[in-house]
Formats: structure tokens, C-alpha cells, sequence
């Protein structure tokens, strides 16, 4: 096996590089990123400067790529719209043509449960059958489905390519920074005053193993890598000593878009079309990925959030002198 992984310097990809290192059927492991490696490359993992945006196709023909995983995304929100696009869904795009050009055996394109959207009306929990309705006012989610639907062109079109569109829900663990784990670290934590939905995590740890199960099973088409358990909204707040602000739907999403729009980042850093993630379902059944993969998930959604939590033990104590009103 020659395998590419595109966004292989980031979080999930630097696992996966680990994961596959020592495995005696793969001849090549190469990495695709605009950042280099954090440690230098040893064989056989090899590394090539390569920016999504643009057209691959020559680098998987010729190496003679056999397996390809595709990360390369951009999960932070970017007030640079047109980038993010160009990041999203034109890479997705080219990783696609660079499979076919290649004639690779396998491939996977890592997506998101957020392509579902967070609806009133969704099923709980959504399958693979359920429509995709992730709306562009969350540009995450929404170039997420834009994605999945590419994906389930590709498959169409060429057959003879197993190709796994994977569906994730967010992943936490002791190693996570980014703008959701965040969230619970700004001056205050909002919420909706009538809404408290589940929500899934998915344990660092079994993120990487769930993509490498899923194209060893040389499964095909969409797949929700979903674990199992869920955790309330006010829940996750109060486990890390906050006392949420909730508000109104319509003073909610003013706040959000002004702070977001002013860049006030230290207050802020959610778009407001991200704010029915905590509002409304979007809980993803796993079960069918589980039997069809031969995979069992080792963590929980509430061993993730504890693994999480733990991690940053030592901020706790001043977050919850910060919630405490004077005299309290």
C-alpha cells in the first residue's frame, strides 16, 4: 500500500502517520500539507509541500498512490470566506480528481455530522439516509455537506473506487485546542434560555483508528463515525464550574454577530450560524459504521469530554472564581 494523506501535519493526520508506521503492507506513507511535519520525516513516511487549492493530481500519478485519506480543512471560522471555500470544497474537489487520476483502490474523505444541520424537526439520532441540511449561514457545516455531496457524485461515477465519506462528530481530548474547546474559557458562557440538546464527542484516541478500520473494511459511501453516549449542553457548562447566561434566541444571535463580525475574539470566537449546534439535535447513530467496519469505539462521548476536562484541571478553580458573583 502507497497511501496519501492530505492535512497530514495536523491533529488527526499526525495519528494516523503513527498508527501506520509500523504496519509491514504499507510501502509509503505521504504526507500533504502546507506545514511541515513536527518531527523530521523517516521512512517510510515522506513528506511533500502541497496546497489543496490547487490541482494534486500529478503528485498521487506519480507515486503511485493506492490509498488515499483526505483531512485537509479548515475547522476555525475564517472571516476570509472565499479562502475557506477554495480550502474546502475546492480541495475536496481536487482530492477527488487526484484518486481517479491515480486509480487508487480506496479512499476517504473525513466529513462531519454537522453537514446534517441542526434542525427542530431532526430525527434522534439521524442516519446515513437521513438528508443533508447543514445551511450556509455556518459555512463549516454547510461546505461539509457541499462535500459529502461531491463525494456521493464521485462514487456514482466511478464505482470501481471504494471511496468512505465519513460523518464525525466533534473530536475532544487532552490534546484538543481549538475554537469549540474554547468555548467554556470566555468571560461567559452563553446558552439558549429554552434549550438544552444532546451532543456527541468523539475521543481523540478513536478518531484516527475508525479512519484506518474504515478503509481497511473497504466500506463504501456515507458512514457516521459516531460514538456512543451523549452529554447535555448545561451539562458539559456546569462540569466545568461555569454558570452559563442564557438568553433569548434573538438577543443570543445579535451578541454572537456582532462580537464575531467585530473579531472581539477574546469574547467570541463562534459565527453566529453555529448557534443551533446548541440549540437543536444533530445526534448521529454510529451502529451501522460499527458492524460494517468491525469497529468498536473505546471512549465514550463522556470519557472524551472527561479526558478533555482533565487536561485542563488547572484552569477550573480561576474559571469558577471568575462565575462567582461578588459576595458569593
Amino acid at each position: 500500500m502507497r497511501i496519501a494523506i492530505t492535512g497530514s501535519s495536523g491533529y488527526i493526520g499526525q495519528r494516523l502517520v503513527e498508527q501506520l508506521r509500523d504496519r509491514r503492507e504499507v510501502e509509503t506513507i505521504l504526507g500533504l500539507d502546507i506545514r511541515t511535519p513536527a518531527r523530521p520525516p523517516e521512512p517510510p513516511f515522506e513528506f511533500q509541500y502541497c496546497d489543496v487549492r490547487h490541482p494534486f493530481a500529478d503528485i498521487f500519478t506519480h507515486r503511485g498512490i493506492t490509498a488515499a485519506i483526505h483531512l485537509a480543512y479548515t475547522f476555525a471560522p475564517i472571516h476570509d470566506r472565499a479562502l475557506a471555500t477554495a480550502v474546502n470544497v475546492d480541495g475536496t474537489r481536487h482530492f477527488l480528481d487526484a484518486c481517479l487520476a491515480a486509480r487508487v483502490d480506496r479512499a476517504l474523505v473525513l466529513g462531519s455530522t454537522t453537514a446534517y444541520g441542526a434542525q427542530p424537526d431532526n430525527p434522534v439520532p439521524l442516519t446515513e439516509s437521513d438528508p443533508l441540511r447543514a445551511q450556509p449561514a455556518f459555512q463549516y457545516a454547510y461546505e461539509k455537506r457541499r462535500c459529502d455531496e461531491l463525494c456521493a457524485d464521485f462514487r456514482r461515477r466511478n464505482p470501481a473506487i471504494a471511496l468512505v465519506h465519513g460523518r464525525a462528530p466533534i473530536v475532544l481530548g487532552p490534546h484538543v485546542d481549538n475554537y469549540v474547546s474554547r468555548v467554556l474559557f470566555k468571560p461567559k458562557v452563553v446558552g439558549f434560555r429554552d434549550a438544552d440538546p444532546p451532543m456527541q464527542f468523539l475521543h481523540e484516541d478513536d478518531i484516527a483508528a475508525a479512519v484506518l478500520a474504515a478503509v481497511d473494511a473497504r466500506i463504501e459511501g456515507p458512514y457516521n463515525i459516531a460514538p456512543p453516549g451523549t452529554i447535555r449542553y448545561l451539562e458539559l457548562v456546569h462540569d466545568f464550574k461555569r454558570k452559563p447566561l442564557l438568553l433569548p434566541a434573538t438577543i443570543l444571535g445579535a451578541v454572537a454577530a456582532i462580537t464575531y463580525h467585530a473579531r472581539l475574539r477574546w469574547i467570541n470566537e463562534m459565527p453566529p450560524g453555529a448557534l443551533n449546534y446548541i440549540r437543536y439535535p444533530w445526534l448521529a447513530d454510529g451502529e451501522r459504521f460499527c458492524r460494517d467496519a468491525g469497529f468498536r469505539f473505546t471512549h465514550t462521548t463522556r470519557d472524551a469530554v472527561n479526558a478533555w476536562r482533565d487536561s485542563v484541571r488547572h484552569r477550573l478553580p480561576r474559571l469558577a472564581k471568575a462565575a462567582d458573583p461578588p459576595g458569593t
